[in-house]
């Protein structure tokens, strides 16, 4: 169930995000249309939406942090599942990526056994109070979705558990408060 602490924490992260990913403002600061009440009754028809919408424009290539972290997030929790049917315990597996991807910086948030794309890695290194937050609170995101739709009550927990460890890590190093 949402609360309002959690409603925060989701605005702060989605607002981290967007600082990186410009496209991701829309989420953040929606362009609302203008209000026929407010605005002079102009219906709808003739409201100007276009004003402040999303860029339509190609992701440049230096922007591939966030599905590169996405593409990880997810190969890690298909991982973590097929290693909970062979018999490990998923906290334990949550554990270890959660200390790969929250070390104390400089070092890398990244799981030590998945490659860092070669073009993330100086990124990653050159700029880590803004980069590091990224991959862990987009890493979040996608755990904090297999844990809504796992029906597996370990795995479910483990996944949870370890999305709110990368919110709050990734608002420590970003200077927001957890």
């Amino acid at each position: 169930m949402a609360t309002a602490k959690r409603a925060a924490m989701t605005v702060e992260v989605l607002t981290m995000l967007a600082h990186y990913d410009p496209r991701l403002w829309e989420l953040v600061h929606p362009h609302v249309p203008p209000h026929p009440v407010h605005d002079g009754f102009r219906g709808v028809r003739s409201a100007n939406f276009t004003d402040g919408g999303l860029n339509p424009q190609p992701i440049p290539p230096g922007n591939a942090l966030l599905p590169a972290v996405r593409d990880m997030s997810v190969a890690v929790a298909e991982a973590t599942i097929a290693a909970s049917l062979a018999g490990r315990k998923p906290a334990e597996i949550a554990r270890e990526i959660g200390d790969d991807i929250c070390p104390e910086p400089p070092k890398v948030p990244w799981p030590k056994k998945w490659p860092v794309p070669v073009q993330l890695r100086e990124q990653l290194i050159s700029d880590p109070q803004r980069v590091s937050p990224a991959v862990q609170a987009t890493a979040a995101l996608v755990f904090q979705s297999y844990a809504h739709r796992t029906t597996d009550k370990p795995l479910s927990t483990a996944f949870a558990d370890l999305a709110d460890r990368l919110l709050e890590r990734a608002l420590k190093t970003s200077g927001r408060t957890a």
